[in-house]
């Protein structure tokens, strides 16, 4: 594991496989030691990923920001992408399917360059309202 930031920091874990990937789950009683123990570390957004056929699956957990498991997570997409960008010092392109565990399956476009990060995708309303 590892940490990274594009703005929003999370703990980056790239796992063996899909299966360790499904199996995973965040120790939420461990964080929040963590937490108390060294609360300049920011926030415990936990973005794990493996890669398998060219895609890249992914699943986001921050319990303590009160978000379980997370669909479809932009900032996480993009800062993987420059994380790997600034670790083989290749450009990357690659899809990020997310959310399939929770059955709610979402495929982020992610394009990452040294100095620049580009993600696309489509999304779909599930809800509206209004805030007074």
């Amino acid at each position: 594991p590892t940490t990274a930031t594009l703005g929003l920091q999370f703990t980056i874990t790239e796992v063996r496989d899909r299966a360790t990937l499904s199996a995973a789950k965040p120790n939420i009683e461990a964080l929040r030691r963590f937490a108390t123990k060294y609360p300049q570390a920011g926030r415990f957004a936990q973005h794990v990923y493996t890669r398998s056929d060219g895609v890249i699956f992914a699943r986001m957990f921050d319990p303590l920001d009160n978000i379980p498991e997370d669909a479809a997570t932009g900032s996480a997409a993009a800062t993987l992408g420059a994380l790997l960008v600034k670790c083989t010092s290749e450009p990357q392109e690659f899809i990020i399917r997310q959310g399939d565990d929770m059955g709610r399956p979402s495929r982020i476009e992610v394009d990452a360059k040294a100095e620049e990060v580009t993600i696309a995708g489509s999304a779909v309303a599930v809800m509206e309202g209004q805030l007074l």
